[in-house]
């Protein structure tokens, strides 16, 4: 195992077990073995920026695994989309 991936497999591990099991997490460490290898410069860079997105959705799985439906709303209310648009609209 290289770098990138035990670096993939230690951000993993801090994610609920739910999100450490998905599919989604199993393309992140197929795409870190891939990066960890002989690549191209550009196929690099399109595969760090797949890892990186698939990254920031398991994390976000992974928060929404802690968060509830009050929660939920509570983000939705503080955006300023919300806080900005007219009221009676």
């Amino acid at each position: 195992m290289t770098g990138l991936e035990r670096a993939t497999r230690s951000d993993l591990a801090k994610l609920p077990e739910s999100v450490r099991d998905s599919a989604l997490a199993q393309v992140a460490l197929d795409l870190a073995r891939r990066l960890d290898g002989d690549v191209a410069d550009t196929a690099a860079v399109l595969l760090a920026r797949e890892l990186r997105m698939c990254l920031a959705d398991l994390h976000h799985q992974g928060k929404e695994d802690t968060h509830g439906d009050i929660d939920d709303l509570l983000e939705r209310i503080a955006t300023p989309a919300f806080r900005d648009a007219p009221h009676g609209a």
